[in-house]
């Protein structure tokens, strides 16, 4: 301002024609002009701050778990302000059984020091901020591969890496929302005895076998053009596979049992959210013959699709899953519900096999058939419908090796490749972390 005010004295004083009268004219607008990057570089400082706080008042008040009053919120995060009780703050909130949502402004106005020589004697700040935090329902299918070849450490890693996978789905803070679905599978898939009744089922009057007289096999038989269908199949009179065996008749491994068919401890468990029973039924899974993950896929999508109700009913009347989540599932394009697909296996669909005689004895020595149809065609198609109605599918390939096909197939059904994991060893509880990691992301941005 002093060299300013020593230019101005220099051509008031001057003799030079016009010159005093023309910078007389010219002053007020130099020192606007001037001046104006002082007011406006104010203006952005408080702006700043005022953002700043704003925004983490918002998040903190959209939290689901603040018992505060949003105003008394918003206002604390403003409080670190010199000027904090000249701000004027206005909200909007939606509240839901699972989501908040918080919507706000703030308003302040500041004094100018030089831009009031131009008539503006104020700048109004104002800033705007939003956030929401919603508890998104997550319905799981937990598909697990319990073929022979898991023989060893390969089914002690896995049961030990899924039941740590139940306590990272299942914590304090996500139960209430959360249910998961396991499905065991060798051959097929047992859906469990009483289920199976509940629903219609026809049983096939065969006999009791010697060797495993507890056993009690409760897998249906599926259309081959239901795989990946939209539609539910009717279970009412649907047959019952039946109780036979393929490659491991004769087997002297006290790991492996018979049945193409699991027994009733490999039965599928529905909708749970208590992670101690989960946990207790992964420990008990035992190895039967065959592997058809085409099946597993199947039935683990089947109980993700809002048509299979009949499914939730039976499971609730039988008492194999509570009544508290009667309403699941939910439908595919439910805003608040995320349904996630995980299917681990050890290796490639098996030939499929039936007996040449459904009532023959399993006593007797097998006689077979090899069941014609495109098994991988089958789990392809599933993968493909699940993910077309948005479902998140994660896949995990055990120890697959070089097993190129194998490889293909759980990349290829994954969502991504990014969803597809190749583990071996204890490192198959990293890749159940990863997940369990990528599920929270997942639930956090949608």
């Amino acid at each position: 301002m002093s060299i300013i005010r020593e230019i101005a004295t220099r051509l008031l004083h001057s003799e030079r024609g016009n010159v005093a009268m023309v910078f007389a004219l010219l002053l007020v607008p130099l020192v606007v002009a001037g001046g104006a990057g002082v007011d406006l570089a104010r203006y952005e400082a408080v702006r700043v701050e005022m953002q700043d706080g704003l925004d983490r008042g918002v998040l903190a008040a959209a939290s689901l778990t603040q018992k505060q009053k949003t105003a008394d919120v918003l206002q604390s995060y403003m409080n670190n302000l010199d000027y904090a009780k000249d701000i004027t703050i206005r909200f909007n909130e939606a509240t839901a059984l699972n989501s908040r949502k918080i919507t706000a402004q703030a308003s302040y106005t500041i004094g100018t020091a030089f831009l009031h020589l131009a008539g503006v004697k104020t700048l109004n700040i104002t800033t705007v901020s939003s956030a929401e935090e919603a508890k998104q329902n997550i319905e799981l299918s937990l598909m697990l591969d319990m073929s022979g070849s898991m023989v060893g450490s390969k089914i002690k890693n896995l049961k030990a890496a899924s039941q740590q996978f139940i306590d990272q789905i299942l914590t304090a803070e996500t139960k209430e929302y959360t249910t998961v679905s396991v499905v065991p599978y060798a051959g097929h898939v047992n859906v469990g005895a009483a289920v199976f009744d509940q629903l219609g089922g026809k049983r096939l009057a065969q006999q009791i076998p010697k060797k495993d007289p507890n056993y009690k096999g409760s897998c249906f038989e599926l259309d081959a053009s239901g795989y990946g269908s939209d539609s539910i199949p009717t279970f009412k009179d649907r047959g019952q596979l039946p109780t036979f065996t393929n490659w491991n008749f004769e087997t002297t491994d006290k790991e492996k049992k018979w049945w193409w068919c699991p027994g009733e401890e490999d039965s599928i468990t529905y909708f749970s959210n208590d992670a101690t029973y989960l946990k207790s039924r992964l420990s008990t899974l035992a190895l039967y013959d065959g592997t058809g993950t085409q099946n597993a896929m199947q039935w683990g999508y089947m109980l993700l699709n809002p048509g299979s109700r009949s499914i939730v009913q039976a499971a609730i009347a039988t008492g194999r899953m509570s009544s508290a989540f009667a309403n699941r599932p939910a439908a595919f394009n439910a805003s608040d519900t995320m349904k996630v697909l995980v299917l681990m296996t050890d290796g490639v669909i098996t030939a499929q096999y039936r007996p040449k005689d459904y009532n023959r004895s399993p006593d007797l020595k097998p006689d077979n058939n090899t069941m014609s149809g495109d098994t991988a065609a089958m789990l392809s198609k599933v993968c493909s419908t699940a993910k077309a109605k948005g479902i998140t599918v994660f896949t995990i390939g055990f120890e697959l090796g070089s097993d190129t096909a194998a490889i293909n197939g759980m990349k290829n059904c994954a969502t991504s490749a990014a969803h597809f994991y190749q583990a071996s060893g204890t490192g198959i509880g990293d890749a159940f972390k990863s997940i369990s990691t990528s599920i929270r992301k997942l639930r956090l941005t949608q």
